[in-house]
């Protein structure tokens, strides 16, 4: 398939997803992406926490630091070592107070878990190590109810040490700063991006399991009920579920083609056996002296004639044809060429290949049949073709009076035929429609009359389309046609 169409259906996926791979593949990444995105929700208190722990120990360790420098060197010289080391966030002072009060002792577990740091850091008695911490924002320290969103604020971190130095002295040092977590890393990206496509290739492996079976199964049932000859359909790699629904498909196959064959045969057999009893009324009657009674009796014996014959050649056409990939408007412009050149006012309008599945001596005749109905009654037949995204339908206009709206369905009926506008002498037996529209819905469609305002009737033959309008086909293919 060629970029160009198939970008169309990858967009038209996107949007509505209509089959199992792709709303499954959807569903399982929608699935992924929100729990990724809760359990990153839920750990942003938690990094954002690490976040302030590092920063804090990092102060912490450069603190012990100076503090460990400063105690080796001389007082005159630690002023100046004191303007190199200090920075924009962080103010080293030597002062005789500390900056902290003495005898503080912080009572938040971080605060006080750094302070232990430090002295452990640094081996001085606790008296001779103050710390204090505090946190400017709402969010920083999380409580039972908060906005984990809050996470992702910056916080202002405020820390206080005053050390005492060998000589007695305390080194003040005061370190503010904005800490803004970052919550999202390229490892998190790469986590992501292996988790999709992990699950879209288990959703790929799991969709081609069941869709594929599913499919077969609804191409299968589709062809049946076009009167095709479907084998049974396998069994094996397909779950549990898919495997009972095909069992139980092929079972109603079996007993469908088995109740059309009898049902056929059955129907062959009575017309065949009709035949010989009215041969035998015939010459009977023949035997008779002339009048009128003879006449009414040999033409209800012709009429009953032409019956068993019309149902004897149906019965035989469908139960012997198989069907066949045939180009459509080759089919149906043969039909009314076939009257054409025996002068009948039959006119085609030309349309473009359609590639169709069907039985053609059937699906002829019933083209024939509404042909042959507009001729009779409406004095010409104009026959087209409509191809819409989803069937095709086969329009056979007439000029006649048309048919009256409550009797266009029963027209349909086996040896119906109207009177008035519907000549009995000239209507045949009644099963023209009746055999037109089983034959197009064995194939999947249907028939449906309709009256134009200006004068006349539309007999609409509705197929499903089964290929794209336009495909050229084999030409072994277009000769079945």
């Amino acid at each position: 398939m060629s970029a160009a169409r198939l970008l169309p259906r990858l967009k038209a996926a996107v949007r509505r997803p209509r089959s199992l791979f792709t709303q499954m593949v959807f569903l399982l990444i929608a699935a992924v992406l929100v729990a990724k995105f809760a359990s990153w929700t839920a750990s942003l208190d938690e990094k954002a926490m690490a976040v302030r722990r590092t920063h804090v120990e990092e102060i912490i360790a450069r603190v012990a630091a100076t503090t460990r420098v400063l105690s080796s060197l001389p007082a005159e010289n630690r002023t100046s070592v004191l303007e190199v080391i200090g920075g924009r966030d962080t103010r080293y002072v030597i002062e005789d107070k500390p900056l902290v009060r003495i005898g503080y002792m912080p009572t938040d577990p971080t605060a006080l878990a750094g302070r232990e740091r430090l002295v452990s850091l640094l081996k001085l008695p606790d008296e001779a190590v103050l710390f204090k911490m505090w946190n400017k924002s709402e969010n920083a320290e999380p409580g039972l109810i908060h906005n984990p969103w809050g996470a992702l604020n910056p916080v202002e971190i405020g820390l206080k040490f005053s050390i005492q130095l060998p000589d007695g002295q305390w080194l003040n040092v005061l370190n503010r700063r904005m800490v803004k977590p970052n919550v999202w890393s390229d490892t998190a990206t790469w986590s992501v991006i292996a988790s999709l496509v992990t699950v879209a290739l288990v959703a790929f492996y799991i969709s081609r399991r069941i869709s594929r079976p599913l499919r077969a199964l609804a191409d299968s049932a589709d062809r049946l009920g076009r009167g095709e000859a479907v084998p049974p359909l396998p069994l094996k790699s397909a779950p549990e579920e898919v495997q009972r629904a095909t069992q139980a498909f092929n079972a109603m196959g079996e007993r469908i083609r088995r109740f059309v064959d009898d049902r056929t045969r059955m129907l062959a057999a009575v017309s065949h056996d009709l035949r010989t009893p009215i041969t035998n009324l015939r010459l009977r009657v023949e035997l008779l002296e002339d009048g009128e009674p003879k006449s009414r009796m040999l033409e209800t014996l012709d009429e009953l004639r032409i019956t068993v014959e019309a149902t004897l050649a149906f019965t035989r056409e469908e139960g012997g044809e198989e069907s066949v990939r045939a180009d459509l408007s080759t089919l149906v412009e043969s039909v009314c060429d076939d009257f054409s050149d025996v002068g009948q006012p039959v006119i085609f309008s030309p349309a473009p290949r359609l590639p169709f599945v069907c039985r053609t001596n059937s699906l002829r005749r019933a083209v024939r049949n509404l042909v042959e109905n507009a001729v009779a009654y409406g004095g010409v037949a104009r026959v087209r073709l409509n191809c819409l995204p989803q069937e095709v339908e086969i329009i056979v206009s007439d000029d006649g009076p048309g048919i009256p709206v409550p009797e266009m369905e029963r027209v349909f009926e086996p040896f119906v035929r109207l009177e008035g506008s519907r000549n009995r002498r000239t209507g045949g037996v009644g099963l023209g429609l009746c055999i037109a529209r089983s034959v197009i819905r064995g194939h999947g469609g249907d028939i449906h009359l309709h009256n134009r305002p200006g004068g006349g009737l539309d007999a609409v033959i509705s197929l499903p389309v089964l290929s794209e309008p336009g495909r050229d086909i084999h030409p072994s293919v277009r000769r079945a046609a």
